[in-house]
């Protein structure tokens, strides 16, 4: 089983409890409008350009055979990509010398994919660690992660995935026998905002926590703090009272906001404007949301521990 990821990270403390590697995977459901990794909402491997690291020699643009490549001189980025054009099939990749253009993913056979992550079996089962299949979202590529996944739980390793539920139960259910932690990523609580800054309702979403909550599963919720879209009390309420009704006295931890995903949206000739003016929240902010929490009788999970 072969499957796109975006890289494979090792010695990771954020992806669930102890020591763990994680492996990100390309293709999500949702288009967030702050996604931290929006090289991974598609499913296919793209190409990157670093102007920072282009010297202007031009060899890439007689490599590519499709002439999806063109330079300006005295505009940045100097080299502009016709993603429309472009297969990806590599050329001004390996010819260019200072590595400014780049995958940014790579296609892997699931044998591989465990192999690596397995590196680091005794570190998992001497700090309670484990391998997380992130992404993206592991949903998209079910088959791929569910073949990872069964790798790695054969080899006694503690599974955990990360994932925003938009998708089929049918699948979500594949992935029950398998994984031992479910971190499920919830945004918004009102469907018309849910809909406006994730392309989709929040309804699948909400329908597929309840039947996963009511099987009793290991279940960690996270909610990503964008300032002035979900870092609002309002919304933290009315997710808390959600996740209560669902799972009374489950684990929340709030995810404060990443400044620095605005790079890979210049890196990809996206619009950085949503971005404009936002900083992560001050700890009082966060004190502020995490007593909501708290009052709503949920257990606050902090830097991983309660």
């Amino acid at each position: 089983m072969d499957g796109n990821i975006i890289d494979i990270k090792r010695f990771t403390l954020h992806d669930g409890p102890g020591i763990r590697s994680t492996v990100f995977l390309k293709g999500c459901s949702l288009h967030c409008a702050w996604c931290h990794n929006p090289e991974g909402i598609a499913d296919s491997i793209g190409l990157w350009y670093l102007s920072r690291q282009c010297i202007h020699c031009r060899s890439c643009l007689g490599a590519c055979p499709e002439g999806a490549l063109s330079a300006a001189d005295g505009a940045d980025p100097f080299i502009a990509i016709d993603r429309r054009r472009c297969t990806s099939c590599g050329r001004c990749v390996a010819a260019c010398p200072t590595n400014a253009l780049a995958f940014d993913g790579q296609r892997l056979s699931g044998e591989a994919v465990a192999e690596v992550l397995l590196r680091d079996l005794q570190f998992y089962r001497e700090s309670g660690g484990g391998i997380t299949i992130s992404g993206g979202d592991p949903l998209i590529q079910h088959r791929f992660a569910e073949d990872i996944l069964r790798r790695c739980r054969a080899a006694g390793a503690h599974t955990a995935i990360e994932t925003c539920l938009q998708g089929a139960w049918d699948i979500i259910e594949e992935f029950l026998p398998i994984t031992d932690l479910f971190i499920v990523d919830l945004k918004l609580a009102d469907e018309r905002l849910h809909r406006e800054y994730t392309g989709h309702g929040n309804g699948l979403i909400r329908d597929n926590y309840r039947h996963l909550a009511s099987q009793g599963r290991d279940l960690l919720t996270r909610i990503p703090l964008i300032p002035r879209v979900t870092a609002r009390p309002d919304n933290i309420r009315a997710i808390a009272r959600f996740v209560h009704d669902c799972m009374p006295g489950g684990r929340v931890e709030l995810i404060n906001f990443n400044p620095l995903a605005e790079n890979k949206y210049r890196l990809m000739n996206l619009d950085t404007e949503f971005f404009k003016a936002m900083t992560p929240l001050k700890a009082e902010e966060l004190a502020e949301l995490h007593a909501i929490l708290e009052a709503e009788g949920l257990a606050v999970v902090r830097e991983h521990g309660l």
